[in-house]
Parts: C-alpha cells; structure tokens; sequence
C-alpha cells in the first residue's frame, strides 16, 4: 500500500504557467534559462579555463532564474504548491510514484514499474 505524500495529484505545467507570463518576464525568465543552457553545454564539452567559467556560470544563471521565478514578483506558490504542503511535480518527468517519488528514469534500486499512473510496483506490494 502506497504510503503518504507530499506529491501532489496535480502537475506543474510550465507551459501553461508560461502563457499566462507577461512578454517583459517571459524576456527575463527566457534570458536566464539561455544563459544556464549554454553555460552546462560549455562546462560539458569544454576543458581548461571555458569549463572552469562557465560551471560557475551554471551556478549564477540557475540562481538567477530561480530568484525570478520564486523569489518577489515571482510565481505565485499555489502555482507550484497544492494545498501548502504538496508539490506540484514538473510535468517533464513523465510518471512519478507518490509514495517514492521514483520515475521512469530514476526507477526504484531493486527496480520497478508502474501499477497504476501515481504508483510503482515496489510501493504498490
């Protein structure tokens, strides 16, 4: 039997959240996640001096973005929290246990699939 969650029945969907943004945070949002984008591509295929700059600037971009998005003037948090105390599990993952929080790319250790939409079968027995 799956166990209690704090994964909420309902997904986040940045496309959806996405529509509703202004043109002048879609900019602000859209420039950021770019920059975070290429800075990991360059700190994955490049060595010496680029690789070492641009992991600090995977740093710097993914704190921006995520101050535009959560912090004043960002997202509202029933956009991303149902109910104060579940989350609203990004919808690019795909099936995401609710017990475990497994998925199909991070499947249990002992391995797993899906006996229902919101449950592995390791959770499920």
């Amino acid at each position: 039997m799956a166990k209690p969650s704090n994964i909420s029945d309902t997904r986040f969907d940045g496309a959806a959240i996405w529509a509703g943004l202004t043109p002048e945070y879609q900019a602000k949002i859209g420039a950021y996640a770019l920059e975070a984008a290429i800075a990991r591509g360059i700190s994955e295929h490049a060595g010496g001096p680029a690789e070492r700059a641009a992991i600090q600037a995977v740093t710097e971009a993914h704190d921006m973005l995520q101050e535009a998005v959560l912090g004043d003037g960002g997202l509202n948090d029933r956009q991303w929290i149902d109910g104060g105390e579940r989350f609203r599990i990004p919808s690019v993952i795909g099936l995401v246990c609710q017990s475990c929080g497994c998925s199909h790319d991070d499947p249990c250790e002992e391995g797993c699939g899906w006996a229902t939409e919101t449950t592995c079968t390791a959770c499920a027995t």
